[in-house]
C-alpha cells in the first residue's frame, strides 16, 4: 500500500440559499473560512463573483501567453520577486511543456480578512485548481488572492503548480508499475492543500491523524512478492547497509536512494517491510513510500499512519530547505 498525506484545518460555514423554499437541483453555497479571519466576516457572493473573474482572467492569460498582462495582476509584493522578464520566462517555459489547454477548474475557495500572520490586512482568497493539459493529465495547485482593505481589484500574491507530466508518468510505469505512478502522483499531490485523490487500487491520500482504515494495494508494491523475499533480496544485494535502530533492521539501498525498515518479532506489525525513497518530480524533491504488512489490518493500518507523521515531517523539512 502507498500512502502519502494531505492537510487542511478548515472552518466550513454553510450560508442559507437565497430563497427559503427548495430549490430542486441547486447545492447551497459553500463557505470556507479559515479559523484565523477576522471574527464574523463572511465574503459576499457578489465578492465571490469578482475573485472567480479575477482568478479565470489571469489563467487565460498565462494560458494564452499574454504575459504582460497576466504580469499586471500581480500583486506589488509579488511583483518584488520577479522580473517581468523572470515571470514570462518561467510562464512560457511550463506552457511549452504542458502543451494545450484541456481543463481549468476551480475546486475550492478558502477565505481569510486581516489574519494576524499575512503580510498585509485585507482579504486573502485561496483559489485551489486542478488543470490538464495536452501533455500534462495530473495537475493541482493554487492561486492566493488578495484584496487591500480599501477594496479595488484582487490581485495574485501566490502561485503554485504541482504536477506529474505525462512523460515522467510512462517512465515510472515502465520501470516500475502502475501503482508506482499512483504513489508519485499522491505525493506530489499532497502539496495542494485543497486537492482530494480518488482512491486508487494502490493506495490512498488522507490526513496523518486520519482513523479511516487504509486502502490496501491489490499487489506488492515493494517489488519483493513478501517481507521476507525483500530481506533476502536485500541481505545479497551489493551496497546495501544493514543496521538495528531502536530494535528495528533498516537496510540502506544507496543504488535506489531507498530506505527500508523492519519491525522485530513482537511488534504488532511484524511481518512488515517499509520502503521510502525521494524522487524528483517536476522541479520539486517528493517523498515516497510504500509498504508490505503481513500481520492484523489494525496493526498495519496503525503501522502506515505512523509513518504518515514521519513522512510529513521530513517533507516540511524538505520543503523548508533544512
Amino acid at each position: 500500500m502507498n500512502r502519502l498525506l494531505s492537510v487542511a484545518g478548515l472552518l466550513i460555514v454553510l450560508s442559507p440559499p437565497a430563497i427559503a423554499a427548495p430549490v430542486p437541483n441547486v447545492a447551497p453555497r459553500v463557505v470556507n473560512v479559515t479559523s484565523d479571519s477576522a471574527p464574523g466576516w463572511l465574503p459576499s457572493e457578489a465578492l465571490e463573483q469578482r475573485v472567480r473573474a479575477t482568478t479565470l482572467e489571469y489563467l487565460e492569460d498565462i494560458d494564452a501567453g499574454k504575459y504582460a498582462d497576466a504580469y499586471a495582476l500581480l500583486a506589488e509584493i509579488d511583483r518584488k520577486d520577479q522580473s517581468p522578464t523572470a515571470f514570462a520566462e518561467r510562464v512560457r517555459q511550463f506552457n511549452q511543456q504542458a502543451g494545450a489547454v484541456i481543463e481549468r477548474r476551480i475546486v475550492s475557495i478558502t477565505w481569510t480578512k486581516d489574519p494576524a500572520h499575512a503580510p498585509l490586512p485585507g482579504v486573502y482568497a485561496a483559489i485551489d485548481l486542478v488543470s490538464r493539459f495536452a501533455n500534462i493529465d495530473r495537475h493541482c495547485g493554487y492561486l492566493v488572492m488578495y484584496q487591500a482593505p480599501s477594496g479595488g481589484a484582487f490581485q495574485v500574491m501566490r502561485e503554485e503548480n504541482n504536477f506529474l507530466d505525462n512523460a515522467t508518468a510512462s517512465n515510472i510505469a515502465r520501470q516500475q508499475s502502475a501503482s508506482a505512478v499512483d504513489a508519485a502522483w499522491a505525493s506530489v499531490s499532497a502539496h495542494c492543500p485543497g486537492y482530494k485523490s480518488p482512491v486508487k487500487s494502490s493506495g490512498q491520500a488522507v490526513s496523518p491523524r486520519s482513523t479511516e482504515p487504509v486502502t490496501e494495494a491489490s499487489t506488492s508494491t515493494i517489488g519483493y512478492p513478501s517481507v521476507q523475499a525483500a530481506l533476502t533480496a536485500l541481505h545479497v544485494k551489493p551496497g546495501v547497509l544493514f543496521t538495528t535502530e531502536n530494535g528495528w533492521t533498516v537496510a540502506e539501498d544507496k543504488a535506489e536512494s531507498a530506505i527500508w525498515s523492519f519491525p522485530p518479532p513482537g511488534h504488532p506489525a511484524y511481518p512488515s517491510a517499509v520502503k521510502r525513497w525521494f524522487v524528483v518530480i517536476g522541479g520539486a524533491t517528493n517523498l515516497m513510500m510504500a509498504v508490505q504488512c503481513e500481520a492484523t489490518k489494525a496493526a498495519c493500518d496503525d503501522l502506515v499512519r505512523s509513518f504518515d507523521q514521519l513522512n510529513a515531517a521530513m517533507s516540511a523539512n524538505i520543503r523548508s530547505g533544512h
